[in-house]
């Protein structure tokens, strides 16, 4: 119990050492030096309660080494103030206001006098980038003052060939087809229909017109949209399947022109009916 409390004041007798004039000195040298090269704030440098430190320094010292330490920190001192000049023009030549008198300015404006200044500096995207009566003027000219169409076309290459649909005229003008027989060939066409879908009561689109040649293909596609326009057979696309289906009426419908209908374009190259025709021979 004796021995423990001795310790304890023998501990509490122990002193911190004592810093002397020479560290202080080189405390503040180094923090001028810090704040001059890193960039760091001047005024963050208490220069009056430094300079009133260094006078009291002064009497005390005795060998040169402490002389030229209390000229070399008067020097870092110098340059602190030099960078503190510096910062105040460079802040007043930019019109620097410090975010902080902002904050307080506009909380001592008035409400209606700080909506008065936001109406007055706002300017939307939508109300500069619309169109002003100038560009509509322009934009007349320019109309204006356009070749005639009919004109431009000329200068416009000719094609060599354009991708047009034929008519069922256009097929009776061309001899391809004879008005007394389509009659009958449609007839006949569509009694294939039925009997290819039998009970089955719908067959898939491709495999009902894909055949053996493509122009035997195209030849049938032309056929049976004439049995959908005509009402002998009936069209079912599944859009979400992506499939397409031929229902055969039992009798052809009556007055299917009297009806709103719609055009479904189907088209039908080389390269879709050889996959076609190799799917089916699958």
């Amino acid at each position: 119990m004796e021995g423990k409390s001795q310790g304890k004041v023998k501990g509490s007798r122990i002193k911190r050492k004592k810093i002397t004039d020479r560290e202080r000195l080189l405390r503040i040298i180094s923090l001028c030096l810090s704040v001059e090269y890193k960039s760091g704030d001047p005024f963050k440098v208490e220069v009056r309660n430094i300079l009133d430190s260094l006078r009291r320094y002064l009497p005390h010292w005795k060998i040169l080494e402490d002389f030229t330490l209390d000229a070399e920190a008067l020097n870092s001192i110098a340059s602190i103030i030099s960078l503190q000049g510096n910062w105040i023009i460079n802040r007043s030549t930019s019109l620097y206001v410090d975010p902080l008198l902002i904050e307080l300015h506009i909380k001592m404006i008035d409400t209606e006098k700080l909506v008065n200044i936001f109406s007055k500096s706002w300017h939307p995207i939508v109300e500069m980038e619309g169109l002003s009566k100038k560009r509509v003027e322009e934009a007349v000219d320019y109309w204006n003052q356009l070749i005639p169409l009919d004109e431009r076309r000329l200068k416009l290459p000719t094609p060599s060939a354009a991708l047009n649909s034929t008519s069922l005229q256009e097929l009776l003008k061309m001899k391809i087809m004879s008005n007394e027989s389509f009659n009958d060939t449609l007839y006949t066409f569509w009694q294939k229909l039925r009997e290819t879908v039998s009970d089955r009561k719908k067959i898939s689109y491709w495999s009902f017109i894909v055949s053996d040649t493509y122009d035997e293909t195209i030849y049938r596609a032309y056929l049976t949209s004439f049995l959908v326009t005509y009402g002998y057979a009936h069209m079912e696309v599944n859009r979400i399947e992506e499939e397409i289906f031929l229902i055969p009426y039992e009798n052809p419908k009556k007055n299917v022109f009297t009806e709103q209908t719609i055009s479904i374009p189907i088209a039908i190259d080389r390269n879709l009916w050889k996959s076609k025709r190799e799917s089916d021979s699958r």
